[in-house]
């Protein structure tokens, strides 16, 4: 189970609600829709989500805008409040994928899993609603820790993408489960070398489609390297949602032990943010 998990690391949100047609994507605007999420679906209807729109025009779950956040209000405290948060919003998405359909897993051949496998993701109804509004909550209070922390999360996800392609070549992975250290002997990249992406390259689109600085081309991006790898088969909304669930501990594991006191610009150097950012995306 953990190997098929470890298929997941690069960002697990967007993968989720690329195996769900119905998310606070492409839900249809309610007036009791929160505004962050009328905000998303709003960008959507014209045709422009994008990380900067939503970084820009976006208010998190206190109404305060994300491109808002006091570049000083950086303090540890601050941040492991934003974290805790998150747990919390990831909590009440555990809850509901408690009593969603179960994963039909397609792990003898090499389709992906459809949403077609069971009525729940092609109908509408108020608990696919609420799952929606769960994960555009979340998404948008991953931008607000990336601002409280000085990144970018768009950027984030691009780097973490690019230095997964080198963990993960497909000549070595195509078709396995195995974590990125069975290959290191080939990638040079092991549990303390080659993971800084400080200088890495953001990963650059292959095609108009892949368009890196929206939500839909990113997804398509990610799509197309879970491909190249045959694991879009593992790919199914409850084992996603798992796989979410353990990035958010790795987030909230590098400020476990941090204590509530300090600024983060005093307390982590530039390599441990970078660490920070890598989990983000994960998470994203």
């Amino acid at each position: 189970f953990f190997r098929i998990i470890s298929c997941t690391i690069t960002t697990t949100l967007l993968l989720l609600t690329s195996t769900m047609p119905s998310t606070a994507f492409t839900q249809p605007i309610t007036s009791a829709s929160p505004k962050s999420i009328l905000t998303i679906n709003s960008a959507a209807m014209i045709g422009r989500v994008d990380f900067a729109y939503l970084r820009d025009n976006c208010a998190t779950t206190n109404d305060t805008k994300i491109s808002e956040v006091e570049p000083n209000n950086n303090s540890i405290a601050t941040i492991r409040d934003l974290i805790f948060e998150l747990g919390a919003i990831t909590g009440m998405i555990c809850t509901t994928f408690m009593s969603v359909p179960h994963d039909f897993n397609r792990t003898d051949d090499e389709s992906r899993p459809s949403p077609n496998d069971d009525p729940f993701w092609t109908e509408p109804s108020p608990q696919k609603e609420e799952l929606s509004r769960q994960l555009g909550e979340l998404f948008l209070h991953l931008f607000r820790i990336s601002a409280s922390c000085h990144l970018d999360l768009c950027t984030c996800v691009l780097k973490k993408i690019e230095l997964n392609g080198q963990k993960y070549p497909v000549e070595l992975c195509k078709g396995k489960a195995g974590k990125y250290t069975d290959y290191s002997e080939h990638t040079g990249i092991t549990t303390t070398e080659g993971q800084c992406t400080i200088n890495t390259p953001t990963k650059a689109s292959s095609n108009d489609m892949e368009d890196t600085s929206t939500v839909e081309g990113i997804t398509i991006l990610i799509r197309n390297f879970a491909d190249e790898r045959l694991w879009h088969r593992h790919h199914c909304p409850r084992n996603i949602a798992l796989a979410m669930m353990g990035e958010v501990g790795e987030l909230a594991e590098i400020f476990q032990w941090e204590k509530d006191e300090g600024e983060l610009d005093m307390k982590m150097t530039e390599k441990e943010l970078d660490k920070v950012g890598q989990e983000v995306a994960d998470v994203t």
